[in-house]
């Protein structure tokens, strides 16, 4: 096997990991508020699909969460020689297991996004309307929990691996000792098959039906603009259509990125953990799955054209710039000084008509 105790991480690594996770947690849990903040503030965000990305930003925070008793777990000083305290171990174990549970949450998550943006492309509007009722969303959000609970609990019932303070890794994780971590470390990234199952066949759908649209439009587009323009009584109608899809598809593109950054953070851990690769490299590898946790709200506030907007006007407290935002004292109105003015004139046009009507 890969995993040996013959080799021991430095203490100048083991602070240099630390400093990496507790940076994650700070701007994981900043940039995470800042979607929740976005969302709540905003009307023109509280969308079906971005019911699904607040599921994906509360899996990312409370990731983030649990950074701090790894973090602990790389400082404290066990050599492998010594006999692990429990207190620590059971810590461990529910705090790994936790964020196993967070980040098989995550992949669920993007995969119902794919679901949401196929259905929302490619079928009409009525149809992903009767789909995307309060129930179904409801349902959804509670599947992506309780999917990945039953992949990483019911292995540890039945004394399929152990969850704790690995000593080859000097951090929290699945105990290498354990004469079944293999088999436990397989079941757990087998819960991802689903998952991926159901993007690849979501965006590939869109792909293949946006191809064909476009050479559709292109074959007829004379006799389509001809077509809605007769239809329409003018062509307002029809632009307006084109881009609410090109808006649609902008968004479906974000979302994509977002997925393929996430799966370039989870792909060399999935790797390591299938040919049970050496402790040291498996143990950066998890660090670099806790760093999707932070991208995402990176990648809202470059690429996504709500979200971007929105968080610009939260970062420059410019509250009355926020598109259709949800609460009044947001809402821009005149300055002060507009309604003294006012008021100065309402008083002297009174006294004039008052001086005028003795005059006569």
């Amino acid at each position: 096997m890969g995993n040996s105790t013959e080799e021991s991480i430095s203490p100048a690594l083991r602070i240099l990991d630390f400093v990496l996770v507790i940076t994650i947690l700070v701007l994981g849990i900043a940039g995470n508020t800042l979607v929740f903040t976005a969302y709540l503030l905003s009307r023109k965000l509280r969308t079906k699909t971005n019911i699904f990305v607040i599921n994906l930003a509360l899996a990312d925070v409370l990731t983030c969460l649990c950074l701090p008793v790894v973090g602990w777990s790389l400082l404290i000083e066990v050599s492998p020689s010594d006999s692990i305290d429990p207190l620590l171990d059971k810590l461990c174990g529910i705090d790994f297991g936790l964020i196993q549970v967070f980040i098989s949450s995550s992949i669920m998550t993007l995969a119902l996004i794919a679901v949401n943006r196929y259905i929302l492309i490619t079928k009409s509007k009525d149809t992903y309307e009767r789909v995307y009722q309060q129930k179904f969303i409801i349902a959804s959000i509670c599947f992506s929990w309780t999917y990945p609970v039953l992949f990483v609990t019911l292995p540890l019932l039945f004394n399929v691996g152990h969850l704790g303070f690995d000593v080859n890794i000097h951090a929290c994780g699945a105990r290498t000792n354990h004469r079944f971590s293999y088999v436990y470390d397989i079941i757990v990234i087998s819960n991802a098959i689903i998952p991926i199952g159901l993007i690849i066949y979501s965006y590939g759908g869109i792909y293949l039906y946006l191809r064909q649209h476009n050479r559709h439009l292109q074959k007829g587009r004379m006799t389509t603009i001809l077509f809605n323009f007769f239809k329409s009584n003018g062509a307002s109608a029809n632009t307006t259509r084109h881009d609410l899809s090109q808006n649609q598809v902008d968004i479906t593109k974000n979302l994509f990125l977002i997925l393929v950054s996430f799966f370039m953070c989870l792909t060399p851990h999935i790797m390591c953990e299938l040919i049970d690769a050496n402790f040291l490299i498996t143990l950066h590898t998890k660090i670099i799955v806790a760093l999707s946790s932070c991208v995402n709200p990176i990648l809202y506030g470059v690429r996504h054209p709500h979200f971007r907007r929105v968080f610009k006007s939260i970062l420059s407290c410019r509250w009355s710039e926020i598109p259709d935002p949800a609460f009044k004292w947001m809402k821009a109105g005149p300055p002060p000084s507009a309604n003294v003015s006012k008021s100065r004139s309402r008083e002297i046009e009174t006294v004039s008509l008052s001086i005028l009507a003795s005059r006569c």
